[in-house]
C-alpha cells in the first residue's frame, strides 16, 4: 500500500499512471484529507484517482507539522 501523504517520490512512480513527473505533483499538493482533493493535483481526472484507488493508494493521515526534509528536497531536484 502506498501512502500518499508520505510515499517518496521513486514509491508513487511505481503506482499506475504515475511517473516521476506526476510523482512531484503529488508531492507538492500533499497533504491530501480526502481522494477529492488528489482530483486538484494538475492531470488527476476522477478516473485516474480510481484507478490508483485500485491500485493500493492509500490517504493515511497528514503529518501534524512536517517540514520538508532533505529527502523531498532531493527527490524535488532529481
Amino acid at each position: 500500500m502506498t501512502d500518499l501523504n508520505a510515499a517518496s517520490a521513486d514509491e508513487l512512480a511505481t503506482l499506475p499512471t504515475v511517473g516521476l513527473a506526476a510523482a512531484y505533483d503529488l508531492i507538492l499538493f500533499r497533504p491530501y484529507l480526502s481522494w477529492e482533493e488528489v482530483e486538484y493535483v494538475p492531470g488527476f481526472t476522477p478516473e485516474r484517482v480510481d484507478e490508483l484507488r485500485s491500485a493500493g493508494a492509500a490517504l493515511g493521515p497528514p503529518p501534524r507539522r512536517r517540514l520538508l526534509v532533505e529527502r523531498d528536497r532531493q527527490d524535488l531536484q532529481a
